[in-house]
């Protein structure tokens, strides 16, 4: 176009000396006209040399997007793929405006509205791309959240692991404890007559009861020396085992005075919590108590039911202190 113009400048001198002052005019304005439409095209050219150079920046902030949004970016690229197609058919066109200026006014004006488009093809693309990375934080947020909540969880977790261990190790050592002073006091019951002298479990505790006529003469609360010779037998059985605790009680039929029933069931409880003590069982390890005739192990119907009732019973359980500030803590 702009090696046109010179040569028309040359014709019109040239044709100058030949042609009418009005034919000349003619010319100048036609010459004019051209000059003004290359100029137009000239300013149609900078528009779309910078359209082009604003798509490949969007396409250089595209490509740094998230890599989890691949899929989105090659979309976006095909979009610039298309982009630059249509701007290389605007060029086309621009080549052949000069022979075909109306053919090309249409197709500018066919590529301007695919440009306008595309353009909001590619800007509704980038709103989503920011809806997207938000959302993307909001994710990641949660998540660190949800990886502290777990790390905090996995601590407690180890913490109560760490406490369980601790607690079924005592509890291996109480059950240890409590065979080894069951199998003692079985050797002491060995050498009585399960009528004067029994033991047995129930319930993680260990019972030992005393019969009446083993501890004590009749409707007395000192005890005999068979009763003592038992008694001292059955402490140096609970002496050597600290990790247990003892609860002596008293019992009676329930013939007689209620009350002095249980007067009586507490004196005797006492009065073997006293004869342990002496021989060497720690008194804080003993709790004496009365029952009177209210726990019954037989019917008083009978004479030989109230003599089962008539005793004394030592319970052994296993001291759960440790256990019980391990799991207050």
């Amino acid at each position: 176009m702009k090696y046109l113009f010179p040569a028309l400048l040359l014709s019109l001198a040239v044709l100058s000396s030949c042609v009418t002052k009005k034919e000349y005019q003619e010319l100048e304005e036609a010459n004019k006209d051209l000059s003004d439409k290359a100029g137009a095209t000239d300013s149609l050219q900078n528009q779309y040399n910078k359209l082009a150079e604003e798509a490949r920046q969007l396409e250089i902030e595209l490509r740094n997007t998230r890599l989890d949004l691949e899929e989105l970016v090659a979309t976006n690229q095909n979009l610039y793929r298309s982009y630059d197609d249509a701007l290389d058919r605007m060029q086309q066109i621009l080549r052949e405006r000069n022979e075909l200026d109306e053919t090309a006014s249409y197709e500018k004006l066919n590529m301007q509205q695919q440009l306008t488009e595309q353009q909001r093809s590619l800007d509704g693309n980038r709103d989503k791309l920011e809806s997207l990375e938000y959302e993307l934080y909001q994710k990641d947020n949660r998540l660190n959240v949800m990886q502290y909540d777990y790390s905090s969880m996995k601590g407690t977790m180890q913490e109560k692991d760490i406490r369980i261990r601790e607690l079924e190790q005592m509890l291996n050592l109480k059950e240890n404890s409590m065979r080894t002073v069951r199998a003692d006091l079985d050797d002491v019951v060995a050498q009585f007559s399960g009528r004067d002298l029994s033991v047995e479990q129930r319930g993680g505790k260990l019972y030992v009861s005393l019969s009446s006529d083993l501890l004590f003469p009749s409707g007395s609360v000192s005890i005999n020396r068979a009763g003592r010779s038992a008694l001292q037998r059955l402490a140096n059985a609970l002496k050597n085992n600290p990790d247990i605790d003892l609860l002596v009680e008293g019992h009676t039929d329930n013939q007689g005075d209620a009350l002095m029933n249980w007067n009586l069931s507490v004196d005797r409880a006492v009065a073997v919590t006293n004869v342990l003590t002496s021989f060497g069982v720690n008194p804080e390890r003993i709790t004496a108590a009365g029952r009177g005739e209210y726990m019954p192990v037989a019917g008083n119907e009978s004479a030989a039911g109230r003599a089962r009732n008539r005793r004394t019973e030592i319970v052994i359980s296993p001291k759960l202190d440790e256990i019980y500030e391990l799991l207050s803590n």
